[in-house]
């Protein structure tokens, strides 16, 4: 009964489960590779004023139609074009530190998505030049099926990652063997900011002289996991 007792304690005392413990090494395994962007989101911002909310809303209905035709005369087809719903407020004016309404604004952001960063997108902005005067904003991005392509290669770049450290410091330790213990993984591969790159653009379609050179730069995706090697 005695030595029952005894081993109880040892098993269950600091001491005893301190002694159960395994060595361990904690490793951050991490990956990164540059991409290019296959797609671009061009917002383009549209508004006017009128003395009455519906020639307000006329106006602006307008303007968007000079956007459609523009594109429709670019002569691209892969893109996708989505309109948010349009606002009017009151058109306040302020003069001399008082306040009084001048009619009201109509104003809508007009995005256009175009699944080509070469020469398509070189003929819609080129098209956009040329249609009217106004202001709009290039987002390059990458789309949802290239960044899951390469979800499974960067998970594998950081585990390899995060093997090669544990190996490094086993040898340095002269540490035999290991074996991983435990796997933490929980953010997954990182892809943000998506947008990289974002300019505001205001062009007038007498400006244009020569057709714009754009090239978009390489984004960098991420990833990372926390292994624990045992020994």
């Amino acid at each position: 009964m005695m030595k029952q007792v005894i081993l109880f304690l040892l098993l269950f005392s600091p001491a005893g489960v301190f002694a159960q413990e395994k060595a361990q090494i904690s490793v951050e395994g991490r990956s990164e590779i540059k991409v290019l962007p296959d797609e671009v989101l061009i917002t383009v911002s549209i508004a006017e004023k009128a003395m009455e909310t519906s020639k307000a809303t006329s106006a602006l209905n307008e303007k968007a139609a000079l956007v459609t035709k523009a594109l429709e005369d670019s002569g691209v087809a892969a893109y996708e074009l989505t309109a948010d719903n349009y606002y009017v407020n009151v058109n306040r004016v302020f003069t001399k530190g008082t306040a009084r309404d001048s009619g009201y604004v109509a104003s809508q952001n007009i995005k256009i998505l175009v699944k080509d960063t070469g020469e398509e997108l070189v003929k819609i902005v080129e098209a956009l030049h040329a249609a009217t005067d106004m202001s709009f904003r290039m987002e390059y991005r990458l789309s949802e099926e290239v960044r899951k392509s390469y979800q499974e290669e960067l998970l594998q770049l950081a585990i390899a990652d995060a093997q090669r450290k544990a190996a490094v410091i086993a040898k340095s330790l002269d540490i035999e063997q290991i074996a991983v213990f435990k796997v933490n993984y929980h953010s997954g591969a990182s892809f943000e900011p998506v947008v990289y790159r974002a300019e505001a653009m205001r062009i007038k379609g007498a400006d244009q002289t020569a057709p714009p050179t754009l090239e978009p730069e390489e984004q960098t995706l991420t990833d990372q996991i926390s292994l624990v090697f045992s020994f």
